[in-house]
């Protein structure tokens, strides 16, 4: 839990600066205001073309799923985060709030430090996200903007040439690579959903015999629970949880695989695990988020 008191305070030598923290809690604090994206930075997006703005959308994208694989091994196995970190370039690290910093002083540590790694990891994926997010502001702004100057031969030559994204794949749309991140819901139906934090383990009470609404990208699906256990739903066919982790996507080595025609679903997309007859933790991995009935959130987070 959050707020369980170390054995001892774990410290960090960041810039200089020893900084020492007795809880969990006390270092998700400390990070909570590094998940936004500075203002110099929203300064230099505006300088740069669409074709740019397509390149770091993708650029960051590709360190994301680094972050993921790396989040769902040590959620799925109990594997070391640190370990896998050590292996990473220092560089995919932004140095945006000291963030290339925080990490450094975090890869070598010993184990005592592995939760404070997780929450780091799982802070910097939700400062990414900020990030995808002004990109995608920014990027629909200059095009519309662009737009409004060119003449309808220019419009067409541009069209054309955003018909390719990277890595000499054709046909891929813009938003593929633009919509790397979670898509808000604009219906109204979707507005009594809300977005599970992305990386973080996350608690839902439920009642006994009741079936929950839940929304993998813009996907619906549905879990019920019954007296044998938890199911899920999918276009009807239901398909039984075990008890412990089960991991939902797009992979074939996922416990339910959804439908591969649902590209926006991630192939490691979320984790349910069903504690008891009441209680079961979500685990978000995805590019384009998890959404479940906002009156089903209770204020508890658990690692």
């Amino acid at each position: 839990m959050f707020t369980k008191l170390f054995a001892k305070p774990l410290t960090l030598r960041i810039a200089g600066q020893d900084l020492s923290f007795n809880t969990l809690a006390e270092f998700e604090f400390a990070l909570a205001g590094r998940t936004e994206v500075p203002a110099r930075k929203l300064t230099d997006l505006l300088d740069l073309s669409l074709r740019d703005l397509k390149s770091e959308a993708k650029s960051i994208k590709h360190v994301e799923r680094q972050f993921v694989d790396i989040l769902s091994k040590s959620i799925e196995n109990q594997e070391s985060v640190g370990k896998h970190m050590k292996k990473l370039d220092p560089k995919v690290f932004s140095q945006d709030h000291g963030w290339r910093d925080i990490m450094l002083a975090l890869r070598d540590k010993d184990e005592d430090f592995e939760e404070l790694r997780r929450v780091a990891l799982v802070k910097y994926m939700q400062y990414l996200t900020s990030r995808q997010e002004v990109i995608k502001h920014t990027y629909a702004v200059k095009k519309i903007t662009s737009r409004k100057s060119l003449s309808k031969s220019e419009e067409a030559d541009a069209d054309a040439a955003n018909v390719e994204i990277g890595n000499g794949t054709p046909g891929m749309r813009e938003t593929v690579i633009l919509d790397s991140v979670v898509l808000q819901p604009e219906s109204k139906k979707k507005e009594r959903f809300a977005r599970l934090p992305k990386g973080e383990a996350i608690i839902i009470d439920v009642t006994p015999g009741t079936t929950i609404d839940l929304m993998l990208s813009k996907h619906p699906f549905k879990l019920t629970m019954t007296a044998k256990g938890m199911r899920f739903i999918d276009d009807d066919e239901e398909h039984d949880l075990q008890h412990g982790k089960n991991i939902i996507g797009r992979d074939t080595v996922c416990n339910v695989t959804v439908n591969q025609a649902f590209r926006d679903v991630s192939r490691l997309h979320v984790i349910i695990e069903p504690i008891d007859e009441e209680q079961v933790r979500f685990t978000d991995l995805s590019s384009h988020g998890t959404f479940l009935p906002t009156e089903l959130f209770v204020d508890q987070t658990d690692f």
